[in-house]
């Protein structure tokens, strides 16, 4: 899933395609799956051959599909007793996202709980080098020639869609063989990056294993892992310093700490950008941007980032620690819950870092582009996607700050505070609600923010 947001300054207009994990809660499936097994990639050909065993697979009864790549073919999916098996979806079969839909079949009829599947799969991709796609996304598996890009959206490995919830299951305890054919350096998220052309790697914490392979260099300051950027000790360090001062200013308000170290990814588009465009993504801890050079965001002489609008757009990515990570949004309100909050938090951060003028400006050009749009009210959202993306990424952060307006910045942190701490519950709208009277808003408050805002079929006007 992804949405676009356009970004828009001064002097440029920057479409940022900010793509994001889909992190997967619920006592459904408390005990993750594991994914063992090996993948052979070959740089020249784009020729991609897996060879996997999924096991600890959550109980569903029949209520699953197993999705992989449109791209890739099956060759076998066997069971714990190495039995070849029937299954559909081969014939005339059922896209969900990028992936194509299989289950495997016991009697013509769905398998029911099957602990444990071998898949044996493989495809060829397109290399871009000076012919490029029209589009380039999280779900797209990319070879520019130089690098591969291939993250949980991309399904380029067997993920488990739970029918009942209508939940991918992308998160994976493994361990993994990569075996690459012309690649200097390799990645999987969740473990470090590894010397080609062969590695292996390991995660005992269920993460969604996004691979990054190619011709690069690993730098490492000491909060994160820098891939493919090749920047100056000195960039490195003024990056860092924001990076460090983004987790600080959350971790202090939000009252939860933010202790993990990211992953920054630079990888070439497989799709002709304009100038001043770039897009980023994030496979938790991994940030990924494309069309842009992070060390082009830095002012050397005067140790800070050059362009203000950089420190919102780092930020938001960062921000998804705590919504998208912490907090695991699903339901209705999942975009909101997911895009419109690390959209505020970015906002937040920047007015801490610039002053009150920042959000006053942020505000009012933001108003200007949505002069005209309208808005349906969240208590009336019956399916996730009626969020768009202007909804999610711009007009859902007027409505936090018209909270914000009525109840105060301290009261309001409390309220995220709460959210964030939520464990496994629906983020529909009476999650919206419940979570701001738990945190101490005021049923008179919720009521005049509801009528003001919630309602309002454009309130933007009222955020000043």
């Amino acid at each position: 899933m992804f949405g676009v947001f356009l970004y828009q300054t001064q002097n440029k207009m920057r479409t940022i395609a900010l793509l994001f994990l889909l992190l997967v809660s619920g006592t459904a499936f408390s005990q993750a799956p594991n994914l063992n097994g090996k993948v052979e990639i070959d740089m020249k050909t784009g020729q991609i051959t897996c060879d996997f065993m999924l096991s600890k697979i959550p109980n569903l009864g029949k209520d699953y599909q197993i999705i992989l790549n449109k791209g890739f073919n099956i060759k076998a999916i066997k069971d714990s007793n190495n039995n070849t098996l029937k299954y559909s979806g081969y014939y005339a079969g059922t896209m969900r996202g990028e992936g194509l839909t299989y289950t495997p079949l016991f009697k013509d009829s769905i398998m029911v709980n099957p602990k444990q599947l071998h898949i044996t799969y493989t495809g060829a991709f397109p290399i871009y080098t000076d012919t490029l796609n029209f589009v380039d996304f999280k779900g797209l598996i990319a070879f520019n020639g130089k690098t591969m890009r291939a993250a949980d959206q991309s399904k380029w490995y067997p993920i488990i869609y739970d029918v009942k919830n209508d939940r991918l299951i992308e998160q994976v305890s493994f361990n993994i063989e990569v075996k690459t054919h012309g690649a200097k350096t390799i990645f999987v998220n969740g473990d470090l990056p590894k010397s080609g052309p062969s590695a292996t790697f390991k995660s005992d914490l269920a993460i969604a294993p996004m691979l990054f392979i190619g011709d690069y260099e690993v730098q490492k300051t000491n909060g994160a892992l820098f891939l493919n950027t090749n920047m100056n000790n000195k960039q490195l360090t003024i990056f860092e310093q924001n990076i460090v001062e983004m987790k600080a200013y959350y971790s202090k308000n939000l009252k939860i700490p933010y202790d993990t170290k990211n992953v920054f990814i630079e990888h070439e588009p497989i799709e002709k950008f304009n100038k001043g465009r770039s897009w980023g993504f994030v496979a938790f801890p991994t940030i990924a941007f494309a069309g842009i050079k992070l060390g082009d965001m830095i002012d050397e002489q005067n140790s800070k980032l050059k362009d203000s609008t950089d420190y919102p757009f780092i930020a938001h990515e960062i921000g998804h620690y705590y919504f998208g990570n912490v907090l695991q949004p699903n339901s209705t309100l999942f975009w909101f819950f997911l895009e419109s909050t690390a959209e505020y938090l970015s906002v937040k951060a920047s007015e801490e870092k610039y002053g009150k003028a920042f959000a006053i400006k942020y505000f009012a050009e933001r108003g200007k582009q949505l002069k005209n749009f309208k808005a349906k009210s969240l208590n009336a959202i019956k399916d996730m996607n009626e969020i768009s993306g202007t909804y999610r990424y711009s007009y859902g952060p007027f409505l936090l700050r018209g909270l914000e307006q009525i109840i105060g910045e301290k009261r309001m942190f409390k309220f995220l505070s709460t959210s964030l701490n939520a464990k496994n519950e629906a983020t529909d709208y009476n999650f919206f609600k419940r979570n701001a009277l738990k945190s101490g808003v005021t049923n008179k408050e919720w009521d005049t923010f509801e009528k003001d805002f919630i309602l309002a079929e454009n309130a933007v006007s009222l955020v000043k």
